[in-house]
């Protein structure tokens, strides 16, 4: 298991704090391990009632191995069966036709880590919002995707979501926490945001990683900060570019230090405003297979805004499509279909299968 995993916290904590805890887990054949995780006022006395799946780390990987459940999902009347590996869905529609069929991506491999409730936001004394009545949910372990066309409000969604900016309706949740409540510094131990266009400085690589521990340092550099620093660097390959300045580095490699930057911050959200603009295909792949393999490997929920629609359907596993502020699908791949793609783009699609792998087409 990750050192990550092994640090406990001790002293005050709020109800927002995040606390790693154990817990002792039977499994029916009689087996037993432990079972680590981290929520907010998970150092307090509580308890733990029905959820939707989780995932494990063990002392003993090589006598368990890593695995997920799926757990049991509450208000299950209308939903799919849950083993193990799946993902639940739910599928309804608003009452008075407000809202497109939908369905809510659910993986089994994770809880809700972020939720927006009815989000609206407007520029100032500028006529119109940009969107109102948006809704959303990010799991642990899964990659929800935002599609849309230029002028959507994609960007502005995820600068409320990382409180860059303040709804002027509707509320944002990053665990138990609104995020209304919360400082910068506070919200940064939550939520690390990757923006669209990055100031490339003279630093070095590992300087720049480290920074992304600034919201949890005190008066002094400790040796866990270290130990976090070395150990993304690690796991995104950036050894060998360490002790290089990022402005000597190519495309790609920016990408994945301005990424392991924000996973210092051992965030519980990742949030990423088109990652790839500017990579060539090759780039590409690589910075969305290191989103996703990190995404799994930490349990964190990332939201990504993305304009490659067939990045998006290979890396990730839920989508939010909107429209000029309108959520036109959102869901699972089955919702990304020829006819959302068409209303989202008002440019006519088809979706198709190579290989295995869903495509996208646009026929115009």
């Amino acid at each position: 298991m990750s050192e990550k995993n092994m640090i406990h916290n001790h002293g005050e904590e709020s109800a927002c704090d995040l606390q790693v805890h154990v817990h002792l887990h039977a499994h029916a054949d009689g087996t037993v391990h432990n079972h680590y995780h981290s929520h907010p006022g998970g150092g307090l006395p509580h308890e733990h009632g029905p959820h939707r799946g989780h995932s494990h780390d063990f002392l003993d990987d090589t006598a368990f191995g890593g695995h997920a459940h799926g757990g049991p999902i509450d208000d299950a009347a209308g939903r799919a069966g849950v083993g193990e590996g799946e993902a639940a869905f739910e599928t309804h529609k608003v009452e008075g036709g407000q809202a497109p069929l939908h369905r809510h991506c659910v993986p089994a491999s994770g809880h809700v880590v972020l939720e927006a409730q009815d989000l609206a936001y407007s520029y100032g004394r500028a006529d119109g919002k940009v969107f109102e009545g948006l809704s959303l949910q990010a799991h642990a372990g899964s990659v929800l995707a935002v599609l849309g066309n230029n002028g959507a409000g994609k960007s502005t969604l995820l600068h409320l979501l990382a409180g860059l900016r303040k709804p002027s309706a509707g509320s944002v949740r990053v665990g138990e926490c609104d995020l209304g409540s919360l400082g910068r510094k506070e919200i940064a131990k939550h939520i690390a945001f990757v923006a669209q266009q990055q100031r490339v400085p003279h630093l070095g690589v590992y300087d720049q990683v480290l920074l992304g521990r600034k919201p949890h340092m005190g008066w002094s550099l400790t040796e866990y900060d270290r130990m976090v620093v070395s150990r993304t660097i690690a796991q995104l390959d950036l050894e060998p570019f360490s002790h290089r300045y990022i402005d000597e580095l190519s495309g790609g490699e920016r990408q994945k230090v301005h990424i392991a930057r924000a996973l210092a911050q051992e965030p519980e959200v990742l949030l990423l405003d088109e990652p790839t603009s500017a990579l060539d295909p090759k780039n590409q792949m690589e910075v969305l297979r290191v989103v996703r393999a990190v995404t799994q490997e930490e349990s964190i929920a990332a939201i990504m805004v993305i304009h490659d629609i067939n990045l998006a359907l290979r890396f990730c596993d839920c989508f939010l499509l909107i429209r000029n502020g309108k959520v036109v699908a959102q869901g699972d791949r089955s919702v990304v279909t020829g006819e959302s793609l068409t209303a989202t783009y008002d440019m006519p699609f088809k979706v198709i299968e190579a290989e295995g792998i869903p495509l996208a087409l646009p026929l115009a």
